[in-house]
């Protein structure tokens, strides 16, 4: 019985090897959401503070406990600056994929902190944060110098940290679209098909002005409005299903999602949370096959 699993297991560990650069292309994807919000964004606004000098965000004025191991505040709020040029050398780092094992340890480090520190955070953020996370285990086992490379595949129990990271990791995707899926339902204008137009025209997070003139007289006609509306639930519900569906389908659908946030990022402008959830996609609906980037340049 025991020998029997051992060669279930051991099939297991080759036939799923984790360790490719569709890994290495989502943690890239994740490091470059965080770099371009900390390369565009001045220093004042990721870390607001009145005219008096006093701190806006909560969780710094007072700190609480695990603010005192801040990244961003390691040193003191005097030295935020010099931290942010720190941490985009950090992230630069990630995405070059070398020393993969520290800078697996190094990128959740200034996620979290990133996520505790800033005043403009988005659901992006958040997600970057969970899922520079739940990458470590992985990480840590990942034999390659660089998370670009392409190894062959061989059995090892280690393997198996991968492959349980990796279905930990896809679990967490299908709950991130089940709840934007079925929790639409409680929502009135969502079940009456009309919440694209709010959000459209929404104060913050409504599309551009250069837009709204010819969006809103489609979004006027009720069939248009009613097929985005639903048509959003039910494609996020699709998702939430690709938990378990086959790799034939999910390959598919990848680039229906990856479209549909573009979009999002296109017209209500959340660029970290495009990124984030683009790395989860990949991680959740791609096969755990590596992608020959060599073939893509010849072509």
């Amino acid at each position: 019985m025991i020998e029997k699993l051992n060669k279930h297991l051991k099939k297991l560990s080759y036939k799923y090897f984790p360790y490719t650069n569709i890994v290495g292309l989502s943690r890239s994807i994740i490091a470059l959401g965080t770099l371009l919000t900390l390369l565009v964004n001045p220093i004042y606004l990721l870390f607001h503070k009145r005219i008096d000098g006093e701190i806006i965000n909560p969780l710094l004025n007072p700190v609480i406990p695990i603010n005192k191991f801040n990244f961003f505040t390691l040193f003191g709020f005097e030295n935020i600056l010099f931290m942010k040029w720190l941490a985009i050398l950090i992230l630069l780092a990630v995405i070059s994929g070398y020393f993969i094992k520290i800078t697996s340890i190094l990128h959740w480090w200034v996620s979290i902190s990133f996520l505790y520190f800033s005043s403009i955070i988005d659901g992006g953020d958040q997600i970057a944060t969970i899922l520079s996370f739940l990458l470590i285990p992985l990480c840590l086992t990942d034999p390659r110098n660089n998370h670009w490379s392409n190894i062959k595949s061989y059995p090892a129990p280690k393997n198996l940290i991968g492959i349980f990271t990796i279905w930990i990791i896809r679990i967490q995707v299908a709950i991130i679209y089940y709840h934007a899926s079925f929790g639409k339902f409680i929502v009135p204008e969502w079940m009456n098909g009309t919440a694209i137009y709010y959000w459209f025209n929404h104060s913050v997070f409504g599309m551009p002005l250069w837009a709204s003139h010819l969006m809103n007289k489609l979004l006027s006609n009720y069939f248009v409005i009613s097929v985005l509306t639903y048509g959003a639930i039910l494609l996020e519900i699709m998702l939430f299903l690709s938990l378990t569906a086959s790799i034939k389908y999910r390959k598919r659908i990848l680039y229906f999602a990856l479209a549909f946030h573009f979009f999002i990022i296109f017209y209500h402008g959340i660029f970290s949370f495009f990124f984030s959830i683009c790395a989860g996609l990949i991680l959740f609906l791609l096969p755990n096959k590596s992608l020959n980037f060599k073939l893509w340049l010849q072509k």
